[in-house]
This record gives structure tokens, C-alpha cells and sequence, in this order.
């Protein structure tokens, strides 16, 4: 690519050669070669960029820095979506050619669409259907009767189950794993579980087993158009209907999504977090890494929840909770300096305590009030 055409695609304003041949964007301090563009759209990065090697700069408009360093300048107005804009054009693009590979494993009936590409050792099973422009990487599975929309990008090793139906624009990244069974299980006769829940008395005997049922998920999973989903990430089946996920849900690495759960439009779950089963999460929300949502839940539309809070209720739409167990944020950051509190109560108290009888009454008359009280 050349600088005009980066600028022309960026909507851009371009200073001196426009025939620079550019070749990858990295951070200014990262530059190492004559086609990289060093990208300073921060106040931090566009401090170093006469420390860069770099020969072309991709700036935004109004900001200062020494152009004379630069053979070409990119110039691109400010906004929140610049560089969502400027890593698009640079983003991965898998050189395969469309097509199926030869040792990959089609079902004869399955459907592929013009243009599709179904890279090597991938498995499409019987009554599948990849759609247009789809780009299978090696090794993924697309089982029985499951279907893949339109210019999907499914990375090596993601798993896509029976019946499953995933919609158009989709990316899957490395070893996703969508419709396993969902984790459901009932004991054959009351047991601890049902004792901690005060539905049962707990009372088998220790050397009894109680067997654990397996109910069976008899649904699939319907995820929906412009959705992306992190490696490593599970979403399970649904029991008797789809576990569902909205349209342009945004869900990243090591996310477990229970059976029956059903997640709004636009929202963004960040890494390890949590959700149990029927669990229902409205559009727009976001749930910061490793939180873990209870059974059967509801997370209000445009609700936020901090990293690793543990929701235990329902959480009101557009409320911001925080902590464990979550409550609202306002009334944990409340406990967080009650709990420094105690802590400087204890030590107060230990050494009035150590003091006797006279050190109380010393104390307290240093204090004008009580011992705990801060001078």
C-alpha cells in the first residue's frame, strides 16, 4: 500500500511523499523498518515521536510534533473511532484461497457458499452450511446440521455444535468452543447441596453414594450477527430452548456462558467471567474480567459490574455494581473504608486495652469523647 492510499482511506491529509511505501502501523518506538507507520493518535505517543525511527507518522489533526523528522505525514481527525479505523485497515487477513482444501471433510449434503473458504482438516458435517465468503481455518468443526453465516472468520480449532446457528460477520477465535452440553445435574435423593439451601436435610450417610443425574441439553446455541468471541471461550447448549447471544456482543478469551443463557445486543463480557445457567443479561452491558454471575439472574440493560464482583442479585438496569458480593458501587466503596476503619479500631482498642483501666480514662480524656475516635 501506498501513503496516499492510507490517507485516502483514512479520510486523511497527507504531508510530503505521497509514493511512501507503507507496510505495517506500530507503536513510534517500535518502528524498525522504512514502511512502518508509526501511529501517534495519544498524548503519550505523540511525546516520543522524534524518538522514533520511524519514516512516515500517522498523527491527529492540531497535534504537535516535529513533522521535519518525517518524509510523509498522515494527518487524521480526532475521534473515538480513529483508531478503531486506522487497525482495520491494517488488521489480519488470512492469505488462503477460497475453496476447500483437500483434506478437509465435507458432509455431502452440507451447503458452501460462493466464495467460502474451508481450510485444511476442517470437518463440515452432515446438513451444515457455511455461508458466503466464510473463512474456515484449519482444523475447526462445524457439526451436524449446524450454520455459519455470511464473511464469518472462524479461527483453528473452534468447535461449533450440532444445530448450532451463528450468524453473519462473526469471528470466532482459537478453540472456541460453541453448544457443548450445558452442566446440569440432580442427585438421585436430597443431599448437602439441598441442605445448604434449606430445601433438604443433608443427613446420607457418609459411606451412601447419591448419584448424580444428568439432564440432558436438548437445544442449541443461536448467536447473532457482528459477534465476536474470544479463544478458549465456552458457550453451552440451552436445555429445552437456545442459549442465545445478541447482536454485536463483543465476548473475550476464557468466558464460560452457562446453558439457557441469554445475553442482549451491544454488550461486552471481558475475560474469565462467569455465567451460570439461565442467567439473562441486557443489552448493553458490560461485565469487567472474572465476574461471576449466580443462576437464573438478571443484569439490567446498560448496567456496568467491576472486575471480579460476585453477583448474587439482580442487578437494576443501568446500575454500576462493584464487589463481593455486588452491590452498588457507591455503598462498596462505602464498605472498603468501613473495613479500614475496624482495622484502626482494633489497633486503638488493643492499645487502650494494654494501658488498663487508667490508659481507658487517660484516652479518653485526650480524646474529649470516645477511645476509637480519631484525634
Amino acid at each position: 500500500m501506498r501513503a496516499h492510499a492510507l490517507a485516502a482511506a483514512l479520510d486523511g491529509r497527507l504531508i510530503g511523499r505521497a509514493d511512501a511505501e507503507v507496510s505495517r502501523a506500530v507503536h513510534p518506538l517500535e518502528a524498525s523498518c522504512d514502511g512502518d507507520v508509526a501511529i501517534a493518535v495519544s498524548p503519550d505517543t505523540i511525546r516520543i515521536l522524534d524518538e522514533s525511527r520511524a519514516k512516515i507518522a500517522l498523527v491527529l489533526e492540531g497535534a504537535k510534533f516535529p513533522d521535519q523528522r518525517f518524509q510523509t505525514v498522515i494527518v487524521v481527525r480526532g475521534s473515538r473511532s480513529s483508531l478503531p479505523k486506522i487497525t482495520d485497515v491494517f488488521r489480519y487477513r488470512p492469505d488462503v484461497q477460497p475453496g476447500v482444501h483437500p483434506s478437509a471433510v465435507v458432509a455431502p449434503d452440507a451447503v458452501i457458499g460462493e466464495g467460502a473458504t474451508i481450510g485444511p482438516l476442517v470437518v463440515i458435517g452432515p446438513g451444515a452450511s457455511v455461508g458466503p465468503h466464510s473463512t474456515i481455518l484449519s482444523q475447526a468443526t462445524l457439526a451436524a446440521g449446524a450454520t455459519l453465516g455470511t464473511d464469518c472468520l472462524v479461527y483453528p480449532g473452534v468447535r461449533i455444535g450440532w444445530g448450532c446457528r451463528v450468524g453473519d460477520r462473526a469471528v470466532l477465535h482459537h478453540n472456541a468452543s460453541i453448544g457443548a452440553d450445558g452442566f446440569s445435574f440432580v442427585p438421585t435423593r436430597p443431599g448437602a447441596l439441598e441442605a445448604a439451601q434449606g430445601a433438604g436435610s443433608g443427613a446420607l450417610a457418609k459411606s451412601e453414594r447419591n448419584e448424580l443425574q444428568k439432564v440432558h441439553t436438548l437445544s442449541i446455541v443461536e448467536i447473532g450477527d457482528d459477534v465476536e468471541v474470544g479463544a478458549l471461550t465456552a458457550i453451552d447448549r440451552g436445555t429445552l430452548k437456545p442459549t442465545r447471544i445478541g447482536s454485536g456482543t463483543k465476548i473475550d478469551d476464557l468466558v464460560m456462558i452457562g446453558h439457557n443463557v441469554e445475553i442482549g445486543v451491544d454488550c461486552l463480557l471481558c475475560g474469565q467471567v462467569g455465567l451460570a445457567g439461565g442467567v439473562i443479561v441486557g443489552d448493553g452491558a458490560v461485565l469487567g474480567g472474572r465476574v461471576g454471575v449466580a443462576d437464573h439472574l438478571k443484569i439490567g440493560a446498560w448496567a456496568v459490574v467491576a472486575a471480579a464482583a460476585c453477583v448474587g442479585t439482580n442487578v437494576p438496569a443501568g446500575a454500576v455494581y462493584a464487589g463481593y458480593p455486588a452491590v452498588p458501587r457507591a455503598e462498596a466503596m462505602e464498605n472498603l473504608k468501613l473495613m479500614r476503619r475496624v482495622r484502626r479500631l482494633v489497633a486503638r482498642l488493643t492499645e487502650v486495652r494494654s494501658g488498663g483501666v487508667e490508659g481507658l480514662q487517660a484516652n479518653t480524656d485526650n480524646n474529649g469523647g470516645r477511645p476509637w475516635e480519631r484525634r
